[in-house]
């Protein structure tokens, strides 16, 4: 049950069809009563607005008022009004040079709009007296028209559709007509601006405040108009209560700066109705930067975010999906919160008392400028210490004690100059233990670590063709030992607790001693003529890595042009089975494994031409197939909850069957990122998707609502970080980060309590 920020629980009505913004009817009386109100038009002075013709030459320079309307093509008068197909509105006086004026209407060449048509009377001087009026509905005379522009001889007869009065002028009227659909065929229809004479108005009302509130008897295609109208980058947040009401919730925003600034996170407000959900997104100055509208809409939900730019300029986006329900609000709230200063936060590791997390601002290529290491108070969220590795790369290893932690960075934001540094820090408060130095001349690809040792791989240049390996002690950074590595050389260690440090050269796998560098043993293989699916940077990994536990002694790896699984410590290879291009292999939490193929060989094909199957490698066979692309699955009992085809589903473990899908309810992803794993709690699956942290039915898959106050988002080449380290579960405890900076501890049992509620 959705409980609102009074503690009331609350109900979502069924919004009725029918409103009270008044239908442009012709001979309906839909107002009780004849009101006087601001602009009454027996108090507006009549003036006689001549015709406009566009008597403007080619090349010939022309200024236009803000809020004129720019159309994709002339108007014709026999196009439904509110069907016509506007581009945009000018924010602010805006010149051009005519490209050609035919009739009443002057075509521009705009930089960034392209051709624009527009009425060549708003670039007259007369229409520098248009002034705004607050929206008011209307009734007009029977047999009266609406027309282009003031005096204009392009004009409609009155049909059924919705409008406001916005503005005046010399005893007229403008009009803003509510389009027939706001998203039709790819196409984009915004509210064109038409006129009346005020002589011709019968009645018009003010429209009460609340719009959005659950006794506001308004339409929903009329409160998207009205906030179409009203919404700009100067509306403030007390404006925006004035009109709409109090929100359902109130929540943290997402980033509202670039990569490049420092982070600003804002407020963002939230109406929830059964039908349709609204969010505006607030500055730190309390002004508007963002709406999205979703509507539920003839079985699909449209949605639309707008942008608002400090430079006054604005910005739709739109998207349709199959969704045919919008996830209600559940108060599920955190323990602790830690605000940092980078999007993204990941756990990548912890011990009883601390927390090592990692922060990416999750830019790509040239828009990323920042990412750290940093530690956690475990009990309190408190940040310890942070490592900012700046646009550099950064890779973090701990030891095997779980007490320090072994950090390479390769740029000094601070000098603004690439630096190569190894640093082996105190976990619990970031001390610097020892650090490393590689050798002269050469620079350092990554470390990982084995047995209480750090494996630094470093090259002489970027075009070098192979790899010295320096094997440092973890307790004090002495050297132990070294190794040169030829050409198409690998080092495959993944972690501290990794028995041996294990590298491919020449021809062989080899597992040699931590501390001395003696081969333990070794595997012949050649080099495979297969791509490692973890070459992919949108491969989310092989294996989801616990931050809390030890990884089992063993490890798929790709030797010649078989998948086998090998111990690590002995060096025996259990099971193996042939490895085809394109491939990718899953290992799920009891061992078994995903193997997912494109019979066209692609990995961004169509689902139709996927095939799963499950692998036992204990029994060295194969448990079933599925025509599907399978993916992130969790197995828990006699189900495996995955991602199906781009939705939630739950499959039989022992047969392969569906027994759910939520394809039907939200509908399907293309191409989905791994925005973090699944986490059960009880018979509750939560699961970051699109915007939010979803949290289902494990049984039925039924959407149960999503959680309040955590910003997900589309870590994009983060996939693997995001699978490990956006959401985990241990005990009682609920690690979850977040796209805006947060990260957060969660008791499960409090989440049970407000299902059940």
């Amino acid at each position: 049950m959705k409980i609102g920020p009074n503690g009331v629980k609350a109900r979502y009505p069924w919004v009725t069809v029918m409103g009270v913004s008044l239908m442009l009817v012709t001979g309906c009386g839909l107002l009780d009563n004849r009101t006087d109100v601001e602009g009454e038009p027996s108090s507006i002075t009549v003036t006689q607005a001549k015709p406009t013709q566009a008597s403007y030459k080619q090349g010939e320079a022309v200024t236009v008022v803000p809020n004129t309307p720019l159309f994709i093509q002339r108007v014709e008068r026999r196009e439904d009004l509110d069907s016509v197909k506007l581009q945009s509105y000018t924010t602010h006086m805006e010149k051009w040079k005519v490209r050609s004026a035919e009739g009443e209407w002057i075509k521009v060449q705009d930089e960034n709009r392209g051709t624009v048509w527009f009425p060549a009377w708003y670039a007259s001087k007369e229409s520098r007296s248009i002034e705004a009026v607050t929206p008011q509905t209307f009734k007009l005379h029977p047999g009266r028209k609406l027309y282009i522009s003031p005096g204009s001889k392009t004009s409609w007869p009155i049909g059924a559709e919705e409008a406001f009065l916005i503005k005046k002028w010399n005893g007229w009227y403008g009009v803003s007509i509510t389009p027939r659909n706001w998203t039709k065929n790819s196409l984009e229809y915004l509210p064109p601006l038409l006129w009346v004479k005020a002589e011709d108005i019968d009645q018009h009302e003010h429209i009460k405040d609340g719009w959005l509130q659950q006794n506001s008897a308004l339409t929903t295609t009329a409160i998207r108009h009205l906030t179409f109208l009203k919404f700009n980058k100067a509306a403030t947040s007390k404006q925006v209560k004035q009109w709409l009401g109090e929100p359902d919730w109130k929540e943290h925003s997402s980033n509202l700066s670039d990569t490049y600034q420092k982070m600003s996170i804002g407020e963002t407000w939230r109406y929830e109705r059964e039908d349709r959900q609204f969010l505006v997104t607030f500055t730190q100055a309390g002004k508007i930067a963002r709406t999205q509208w979703s509507i539920l809409q003839g079985g699909q939900t449209y949605s639309w975010d707008k942008y608002y730019f400090s430079t006054g300029e604005e910005y739709e986006y739109t998207n349709k999906t199959d969704a045919k329900v919008l996830p209600a609000t559940l108060p599920w709230k955190p323990i602790w919160t830690n605000q940092g200063g980078i999007n993204y936060t990941f756990l990548q590791a912890a011990n009883e008392d601390v927390l090592l997390m990692e922060g990416d601002d999750g830019g790509l290529s040239g828009n990323h400028y920042e990412s750290s290491m940093y530690a956690l108070d475990r009990h309190s969220g408190e940040k310890l210490w942070e490592v900012n590795a700046g646009y550099g790369i950064q890779q973090a290893q701990m030891d095997i004690e779980r007490e320090h932690v072994t950090i390479f960075t390769d740029y000094d934001p601070d000098k603004k100059s690439y630096n190569d540094r190894v640093r082996h820090l105190r976990l619990n408060d970031g001390k610097v233990m020892w650090g490393f130095d590689p050798k002269q001349g050469y620079e350092v690809n990554y470390i990982t670590a084995a047995k209480n040792v750090v494996v630094v791989d470093s090259r002489l240049s970027e075009t070098s063709n192979g790899g010295h390996l320096s094997v440092l002690h973890s307790k004090n950074g002495k050297l132990l030992w070294t190794r040169k590595l030829n050409k198409d050389y690998q080092l495959l260690n993944q972690r501290a607790e990794d028995p041996y440090v294990l590298y491919w050269d020449k021809g062989k796998l080899t597992a040699a001693d931590p501390l001395t560098g003696r081969v333990v043993w070794n595997i012949v293989a050649k080099k495979s003529t297969v791509d490692h699916p973890e070459n992919n940077p949108y491969f989310d990994g092989i294996y989801r890595i616990d931050p809390f536990q030890s990884p089992r002694p063993e490890r798929w790896m790709l030797l010649a042009d078989q998948w086998t699984l090998v111990d690590l410590n002995t060096g025996k290879k259990r099971e193996h089975f042939p490895a085809k291009h394109e491939q990718q292999i899953e290992v799920l939490n009891d061992g078994m494994v995903l193997i997912r193929e494109n019979k066209k060989g692609s990995q961004y094909g169509e689902y139709e031409d996927f095939t799963t199957t499950l692998y036992d490698p204990q029994r060295g066979q194969k448990r079933w197939s599925v025509n599907a692309k399978i993916e992130r699955g969790l197995v828990d009992n006699e189900q495996v909850y995955v991602i199906m085809n781009g939705s939630p589903a739950a499959l039989d473990y022992k047969t392969g069957k569906l027994r759910w899908s939520v394809k039907e309810t939200l509908g399907a992803v293309r191409h989905p990122i791994n925005q973090g794993s699944y986490t059960l709690i009880d018979d509750q699956l939560l699961l970051p998707m699109r915007a939010d942290l979803l949290v289902f039915n494990a049984q039925n898959g039924e959407l149960l609502g999503r959680v309040y106050d955590i910003v997900t988002g589309e870590p994009e080449h983060r996939e693997r970080q995001a699978k490990n380290g956006a959401i985990n579960h241990i005990g009682d405890e609920v690690y979850i980060g977040s796209s805006n900076g947060r990260f957060s501890l969660y008791k499960s049992q409090d989440l049970l309590t407000e299902v059940v509620q």
